[in-house]
């Protein structure tokens, strides 16, 4: 039985080292060219999502997360989402913009992932939210995928291929909610 299950274990690691290798390619051209996952791919494309999840951590908890509750469909986790970096210069010059009442709400954007906020945030709002008495900056923090290519770290991920996953209805895309308490 021990066997069967390092047998087991070292196929699945197999399969994701070609899936982040080469599958994904060939599931982001079908995909764009308007065909259908086989089921072969649409599992391997399932089983790279876990390891986003399961192996994300070490890049960023919250968005691992995320990726967890994408694929168990859960919309209030109880490990709560962090923001990594609170006095990251993107967020200090959006809270200036909401402080100097410039706009109501400002959406926050990178080029590249190149740290924990950018691959947590980016495409996500933040605005100013009183509650009982408090002032919260409150993050908007969508969880849909986009079609494209990303990196993370040097590896390339298609987005293309997790948001043919959501179409179809095998991972939700919940929005989470982050709160930080303004500082007087």
């Amino acid at each position: 039985m021990k066997k069967i299950i390092i047998l087991f274990l070292i196929l699945l690691g197999i399969n994701q080292a070609l899936y982040f290798t080469k599958v994904q390619f060939v599931c982001d051209k079908k995909i764009n060219s308007g065909q259908e996952l086989n089921t072969y791919e649409t599992f391997s494309a399932l089983e790279g999502h876990c390891a986003l999840w399961m192996f994300g951590w070490v890049v960023e908890p919250s968005t691992a997360t995320i990726c967890f509750c994408k694929q168990f469909n859960i919309h209030n986790p109880i490990i709560g989402i962090r923001i990594p970096n609170t006095n990251d210069p993107k967020l200090i010059q959006a809270k200036n913009i909401l402080s100097s009442n410039k706009a109501k709400k400002v959406k926050l954007t990178w080029n590249k992932y190149t740290n924990r906020n950018s691959i947590l945030l980016n495409g996500s709002t933040i605005q100013k939210f009183w509650d009982d008495g408090t002032w919260y900056y409150m993050y908007e923090i969508p969880s849909d995928y986009k079609p494209g290519m990303i990196s993370i770290y040097g590896l390339s991920i298609s987005e293309t291929v997790f948001d043919y996953l959501e179409n179809k209805g095998y991972l939700s895309s919940p929005c989470f909610y982050e709160y930080e308490l303004i500082k007087q």
